[in-house]
């Protein structure tokens, strides 16, 4: 017995060591607390909508709020990440808009069109648009539009020549283990980095800014569906389209600085904020979006301590751990011509976006 109980205190200290370096996911922590989840329940394009978010976790998400039918009444949580709200009936739901316990467990409420980004790239698209807690404005109605194109001339612009900006079409992946890296090689993210992250049929996979601002598209697969990460460095803004079994590139061209991507079939140019052809001949089409998560580094691997990443071992050359075009996001440069401005808000101050039905409303970040 005298053995027994020395056996039992040594695994006790091994156990001790041990979580001292594991992260532990929030899910599993008892009573965890952590930053609370501010809930705002709203209504754009004759839909009601719940928008749910964390600055200190840097994430938002909105979800249509009705559920066959019925209308649900949401509420934020502290702790407990990646549940970050509970409705009226004690279902509790995640990120990913599911319900994950609770009498509605297995339900899926309907994402929207949403994410966040830089102020002025949605104020220029969608002149006089409504800002959370104020009244839209007043913005001139029409701008001349080119010849066989989908948005205005003036918007429009040539950022890099055609296919320049190299997409990404076999991206390779690492399952990170941060125990198996040196502290001499370190890793290519820290914790203040975002990502993207994407989640399809019970797969997810992460994207970091740090390769998109150099690809600026990934055509992969996640869950068995075809899609391509798209990410807009000049804009800040990340969307996710399934693309059949099509490959997309980076065109060059811009609109208010938003990337204008390319398909490989018709080569077609398609508007990254909508996923809506905009010239070629499937001029008027969009793709379907898939939701995603913009979030930090740090606070995905709390949630899943070894996730499935892009390695920055792409045989490309670049430098993933430097930023393409300088000190761009700090400085007050806007590179292309914009549409429209709007001043009240600084240009690139990130903002949470919500487009539908072709109006956009925006919720800064404080707000969260």
């Amino acid at each position: 017995m005298k053995y027994l109980s020395l056996w039992v205190v040594l695994v006790a200290l091994i156990c001790v060591g041990c979580s001292a370096d594991v992260p532990v996911p929030e899910t599993t922590i008892p009573g965890s607390q952590g930053p609370k989840t501010k809930v705002i329940e709203d209504w754009l394009a004759g839909k009601h909508i719940v928008v749910a978010g964390s600055k200190a976790r840097n994430v938002v998400v909105a979800f249509e709020r009705e559920l066959n039918g019925v209308l649900l009444d949401f509420q934020g949580v502290g702790g407990g990440f990646p549940v970050i709200m509970t409705d009226a009936s004690g279902t509790s739901w995640d990120i990913w808009g599911r319900a994950v316990d609770g009498p509605l467990a297995g339900s899926q409420l309907r994402p929207l069109n949403a994410g966040v980004g830089y102020w002025f790239v949605f104020s220029a698209s969608y002149p006089g648009l409504e800002l959370h807690g104020e009244a839209g404005i007043d913005a001139p109605l029409a701008w001349d539009t080119l010849p066989g194109w989908g948005v205005p001339e003036a918007g429009v612009a040539q950022g890099a020549d055609f296919n320049e900006i190299e997409a990404l079409d076999d991206p390779q992946f690492i399952q990170y283990h941060p125990f198996e890296i040196s502290p001499d090689d370190g890793f290519y993210l820290t914790d203040e980095d975002l990502i993207v992250v994407v989640r399809i049929n019970g797969e997810t996979k992460v994207y970091p800014h740090a390769i998109l601002n150099w690809h600026e598209i990934i055509n992969d697969e996640v869950g068995g569906v075809p899609v391509a990460v798209t990410y807009s460095p000049l804009t800040g803004t990340a969307k996710v389209w399934e693309r059949d079994s099509i490959l997309y590139g980076v065109s060059g061209l811009i609109y208010n600085n938003n990337m204008l991507a390319f398909d490989r079939f018709t080569e077609s140019f398609w508007w990254q904020l909508e996923g809506r052809c905009v010239f070629g001949g499937l001029r008027g089409a969009s793709l379907p979006l898939r939701h995603c998560v913009e979030t930090t580094w740090g606070t995905w691997t709390r949630v899943d301590p070894s996730p499935v990443v892009v390695s920055d071992l792409q045989g490309s050359g670049y430098a993933y751990r430097d930023f393409p075009y300088g000190d761009y996001p700090t400085n007050e440069h806007i590179t292309y011509p914009l549409l429209f401005q709007d001043n009240r808000l600084p240009p690139k101050e990130r903002v949470f976006a919500i487009i539908a039905g072709g109006i956009c409303k925006v919720y800064p970040l404080n707000d969260f």
